[in-house]
C-alpha cells in the first residue's frame, strides 16, 4: 500500500470527523467574509450615518477577527489531540514524524481548499440576505449590495494565517512527543489536577470585578473616589479580572458541585456516572464550559447592547427632538423673522401649526457642595419665566431668589438638589475658556467670584433651587442627543441681564406640506442670510461652540429621526451580528465536540453496557453529559451579563423597559439552545450506539 492510498483510506474512514473540522473552518471563513463585505462596502461608505458610525464598526471588526483566530485555534488543537490514538498507530505501524507530517500536511491542504471554497460560497449566498436584513433596518430601498476585493482578502488572509499557526502546532505536538504520550493524548486530554485553592480564590476575584463594575456604572461614590479620572482603566482592569477568574472560578464551581453530592451518599451513587466523568474529564468539562459560557456571555451581552441602543432611541427620540423645526439665531448668525420663517413655508405649500419665538442668555454653570466647587458642564441658558411659561403654554412661578432647572432627559430631574448655583453670563467663547482655564486650576468659590470682576453673575442657595422635566427644545447630536438644562428665573432677574447678548430658537410644528421641501428653503434662505453657500453640506447636527454658523444647523425633527434610526440601525445590525456570531459559535464548538467525541463515548458506552448497565441508564448518563455543556453556560455566562447590563440601563427611567426586551432576548436564547440540544441529542445517541 502506497503513502497516498494510506492517506485517501484516512480521509475516507474520518470523513465525518474532517468534514466537521471543514463545516467549523467554513463557518469562520464565512463570518469573516460577510462582515469584510459591510466594512469595506464603498455605496455604505457615503452614507452619513455610516461615516458616523464607523469607529464602532472598526472596532467590532477587530473583535471578530480576534475571536475568529481564537476558534480556528481552538478547534484546530482540539482536532489534533483527538487524533492521538490515530497517530500512535500509525507510528506504531513504522511511519516516522516526517511521513506522519506529509500526511497532516495533505490534510490540511484539503481542509484548507474545501474550507475556503465552502466558505467563499456560503458567504456570497448569505450576504445577499445579510444586506435585505440590514436594508430593511436601515428604512433604505436602494440597492447597497457591494463585494470588494479586500473583502476576499481579509477572510482568506486571516483564515490562512490561523490555519499554519496550528499547523505549526501540529508539527510540534507530532514531532516532540513520544508515541505513547501521542497515542494517549485523545484519552488524557480531559484529565487535570483539581485546584481547589486557586479555584476558591478565583471565584472570589470573579464577584469582586463583577462588583466593582457593577458599582462603577452604577456610581458608587465610594468607588469613583477611589478611581478618580481613570474610572475606564479601572473597567478594563476588571473586564479582563473577569475573563481570567471565570476560566478558574468553573473549576472550584466542579469541585463544589462533587463536594456537595459526596455528602449525601443516596444522590451520589444514583448520578455516580456523570459525577466520575466530572472527575475523569475534570480539563474537558472546565475548557468547554469556559469556552461556551464566555461565548454565550458576549452574545448576550453584544446583542443586548444593540438592542437597547435601538429601543431607547425609539423611545426617547420625542423628548430630545419634541418639535418638527428649530432655528437657533445668535451672535448675528440665521438672522430671520418669525414672519419670514411663515412666508417660506407658505411658499412651499405649507402651512405652519405651533410656533414659539424662544429667548434665552447663554450660560455656564458652577456649583458648592459639600466644602466643594465644580464647573458643571452641561449645555444650558437662562430663561425668564414669562418667556417660559408662554414656550411651553405652563404656570410655573419663580421668585427672584429661587432657580427652576428644567431638564429634557426625563428622569434628570430626580437627583438630588444638594448645592449652591453660581451662573454666569458672558460670551461663549470667553465663558468656556473660563471654564477650561478653572477645570486645569481649580480654586474655591469666594476666590473663583472674586476674579469675575464686572462680569455678570447669579448665586442661588440649594434650599430655593427645584428640578423638573419639559421637553422644551430640539436636541442636537447624532450619535448621541445633547441633554440641555433651562435655568428658569424670576423676569425681574432676568431683565437685569437684557444688555446681554440673547439667542432666539424659532420652534415650530408643521400643520401641513412637504416638511424635506419646506425644510430645503429653510436652508437655502438661511444660507443666503449667513451669506455662505457652503454651509451644511451633510445632515450631520454637530455639537460643538455655537458662535459658527456650520454648528447652528437648523433641526427638522423627520430628518434627525431617520439620522438616528439608521446610525442606531447600524449599531444595532452590528452588535446583533456579533451577538449571533457567538451564539452561534457556541453551538458549533459543542457540535464539533459531540462529533469528535462520538468514538469515545461509544466505546465507553460498549464497556458501560458489559458490566451490566441498561440502555435507558446509558442514554440517562449521556443525557446528563449533554445537559450539562448546554444549559450550564446559560447560567454561568448569562446571569452575570444580565446583571451588568441592568447596571448599565441606570442612567434612564426606561431601564425596566430596556431590561424587559434584554430578558425576552435572553429567553429566546434558552429557547434556541433547547431546540439545538434537542436535534444534537438525538444525533449523539445514534453515534454512542443507543436509540434515540
Amino acid at each position: 500500500m502506497t503513502f497516498t492510498h494510506i492517506v485517501s483510506k484516512n480521509l475516507r474512514y474520518n470523513f465525518k470527523r474532517f468534514l466537521s473540522y471543514l463545516f467549523v473552518n467554513s463557518f469562520v471563513v464565512a463570518v469573516l467574509f460577510m462582515y469584510g463585505s459591510l466594512l469595506f462596502n464603498e455605496i455604505l461608505a457615503k452614507d452619513i450615518a455610516m461615516k458616523l458610525v464607523s469607529d464602532y464598526i472598526e472596532i467590532a471588526a477587530y473583535a471578530i477577527i480576534l475571536f475568529s483566530i481564537a476558534f480556528v485555534s481552538y478547534t484546530g488543537i482540539y482536532f489534533v489531540k483527538s487524533r492521538g490514538k490515530e497517530f500512535g498507530v500509525y507510528l506504531t505501524l513504522g511511519m516516522t514524524t516526517r511521513d506522519l507530517m506529509r500526511m497532516v500536511i495533505f490534510e490540511s491542504f484539503v481542509v484548507v481548499i474545501g474550507s475556503a471554497i465552502c466558505g467563499i460560497a456560503a458567504g456570497l449566498l448569505v450576504s445577499k440576505l445579510f444586506y435585505l436584513i440590514l436594508a430593511k433596518i436601515l428604512g433604505l430601498t436602494a440597492d447597497i449590495y457591494f463585494i470588494s476585493y479586500k473583502t476576499y482578502l481579509l477572510s482568506l488572509g486571516v483564515f490562512l494565517f490561523v490555519f499554519l499557526c496550528n499547523l505549526l502546532f501540529t508539527s510540534t505536538f507530532i514531532r516532540k512527543l513520544s508515541i505513547i504520550q501521542i497515542a494517549k493524548a485523545s484519552s488524557t486530554k480531559g484529565l487535570a489536577k483539581s485546584r481547589p485553592v486557586i479555584g476558591g480564590v478565583a471565584a472570589v476575584v470573579f464577584i469582586a470585578s463583577l462588583w466593582s463594575f457593577h458599582a462603577t456604572l452604577t456610581g458608587n461614590e465610594w468607588l469613583n473616589d477611589l478611581m478618580g479620572d481613570d474610572q475606564s482603566t479601572w473597567l478594563l482592569a476588571d473586564m479582563m479580572a473577569m475573563f481570567v477568574s471565570l476560566y478558574f472560578a468553573i473549576a472550584s464551581g466542579i469541585d463544589a458541585v462533587r463536594a456537595i453530592f459526596a455528602r449525601f451518599p443516596a444522590l451520589y451513587n444514583r448520578n455516580i456516572l456523570i459525577l466520575s466523568s466530572l472527575s475523569h474529564r475534570f480539563f474537558t468539562y472546565k475548557v468547554s464550559l469556559y469556552i461556551v459560557s464566555l461565548l454565550i456571555a458576549l452574545s448576550l451581552f453584544f446583542t443586548g447592547f444593540g438592542l437597547s441602543i435601538y429601543s431607547y432611541t425609539k423611545k426617547t427620540i420625542d423628548e430630545y427632538v419634541p418639535f418638527d423645526f428649530m432655528i437657533e439665531s445668535t451672535h448675528g448668525i440665521n438672522v430671520i423673522g418669525k414672519n419670514e420663517i411663515k412666508a417660506i413655508v407658505e411658499a412651499n405649500g405649507g402651512a405652519v401649526g405651533t410656533f414659539s419665538a424662544f429667548e434665552y442668555i447663554r450660560n455656564e454653570n458652577y456649583r458648592a457642595f459639600s466644602g466643594q466647587f465644580v464647573y458643571f458642564n452641561k449645555a444650558s441658558f437662562i430663561v425668564s419665566e414669562t418667556n417660559f411659561n408662554k414656550h411651553m403654554n405652563m404656570s410655573v412661578d419663580v421668585a427672584p431668589d429661587e432657580l427652576l432647572l428644567v431638564h429634557n432627559q426625563k428622569g434628570e430631574e430626580q437627583e438630588k438638589v444638594d448645592y449652591d448655583s453660581l451662573l454666569t453670563v458672558e460670551p461663549w467663547r470667553a465663558g468656556n475658556a473660563r471654564a477650561e482655564a478653572f477645570r486645569q486650576n481649580p480654586t474655591n468659590a469666594d476666590r473663583f467670584v472674586k476674579s469675575l470682576g464686572d462680569i455678570a453673575r447669579l448665586k442661588y442657595e440649594q434650599p430655593k433651587t427645584r428640578t423638573m422635566y419639559a421637553s422644551f427644545i430640539d436636541s442636537y447630536g447624532n450619535v448621541e442627543f445633547e441633554s440641555v438644562m433651562a435655568n428658569v428665573v424670576d423676569d425681574s432677574v432676568y431683565d437685569s441681564l437684557r444688555q446681554e447678548e440673547h439667542s432666539t430658537a424659532y420652534l415650530f410644528n408643521l400643520k401641513s406640506g412637504d416638511g424635506s421641501a419646506i425644510f430645503a428653503a429653510l436652508l437655502d434662505a438661511l444660507r443666503d442670510k449667513n451669506n455662505d453657500q457652503s454651509l451644511w453640506s451633510t445632515a450631520q447636527a454637530q455639537l460643538g461652540v455655537k458662535d459658527q454658523a456650520e454648528y447652528l444647523r437648523p433641526i427638522y425633527k423627520a430628518e434627525r429621526i431617520d439620522v438616528m434610526l439608521r446610525i442606531n440601525g447600524f449599531m444595532f445590525f452590528s452588535f446583533a451580528f456579533m451577538g449571533l456570531l457567538f451564539l452561534m459559535s457556541s453551538i458549533v464548538v459543542l457540535y464539533y465536540k459531540i462529533v469528535t467525541d462520538v468514538d469515545e463515548e461509544k466505546e465507553k458506552i460498549s464497556l458501560l453496557k458489559k458490566i451490566g448497565l441498561t440502555g435507558a441508564e446509558c442514554r440517562s448518563y449521556l443525557q446528563a453529559h449533554l445537559a450539562i455543556l448546554f444549559f450550564t453556560p446559560l447560567v454561568i455566562g448569562g446571569i452575570p451579563v444580565l446583571f451588568l447590563l441592568h447596571a448599565s440601563f441606570g442612567f434612564t427611567v426606561y431601564a425596566g423597559y430596556l431590561m424587559a426586551r434584554v430578558l425576552m432576548l435572553y429567553g429566546l436564547f434558552a429557547l434556541m439552545n433547547t431546540v439545538f440540544y434537542l436535534t444534537l441529542r438525538k444525533k449523539f445517541f445514534r453515534g454512542a450506539g443507543l436509540a434515540a
